[in-house]
């Protein structure tokens, strides 16, 4: 990852690109629609994706897994990767607060595709998918460096992966966002867990992060979950 900086400058770009093309054409692009509209062809998908959109539908709820993720993280004896998930959950909800802020775009309407609950606020980029990216993004580099090999590290990487790769498409399937939307936000979110998260994959972390029993025998990777 010692190009972290140099991806995360690329993805800026894009996320720009894309925003600039929503400012200047509020309405959705065709390819948002159609989108949307091959996604809600399967009925089906109706409950897995409620089910991914869950953890990210109240910002209290949001604020009590990082809270609780991190302090766990913290008293693992990974103090600096605990900081270092807590900076990038927090910046990514006031980056995209500002974001949507600054540019206001409507949700989907049931006009266009259907919608299958209220969701107030503007449409981008994604909240959900943005949180998803950069925290449980995060979460997942901290396992795959961090975490000895076992059912507990396993477990952690499945489950971020799954959410963090199937919530785009479960935004747009519920008719909360657009594919703009979630395009800018995989972005976004990936470019600041580049830009900020750095303590969370470095493969060697200062020994003052580190457990003590890692410190004694010399081991990079050093916390079980499980055995």
């Amino acid at each position: 990852m010692k190009r972290a900086p140099l991806f995360s400058g690329f993805l800026t770009l894009i996320s720009a690109a894309i925003a600039v093309a929503v400012v200047g054409h509020p309405s959705p692009f065709g390819f948002d629609v159609a989108a949307t509209r091959a996604l809600q062809t399967f009925s089906l998908l109706t409950f897995p994706m409620e089910v991914i959109s869950l953890p990210g539908n109240s910002a209290i709820w949001q604020g009590l897994a990082v809270g609780v993720i991190c302090l766990v993280i913290a008293r693992s004896g990974l103090k600096r990767e605990a900081l270092a998930l807590l900076l990038v959950a927090s910046g990514e909800f006031l980056l995209n607060g500002l974001i949507k802020w600054a540019i206001h775009r409507p949700r989907p309407t049931a006009a266009d595709v259907h919608v299958f609950g209220f969701v107030g606020g503007y449409s981008f980029p994604s909240g959900h998918v943005m949180f998803y990216t950069a925290f449980y993004g995060g979460l997942f580099l901290l396992a795959a460096t961090k975490l000895r090999r076992g059912i507990g590290r396993t477990t952690v990487m499945v489950v971020c992966a799954m959410l963090v790769g199937l919530v785009g498409a479960s935004r747009m399937y519920l008719g909360a966002h657009w594919a703009s939307d979630v395009a800018a936000a995989y972005a976004l979110g990936a470019a600041w867990l580049l830009a900020v998260g750095r303590p969370l994959w470095r493969s060697e972390p200062d020994a003052s992060s580190q457990p003590e029993s890692t410190r004694r025998s010399g081991g990079k990777t050093d916390v079980d979950l499980a055995d």
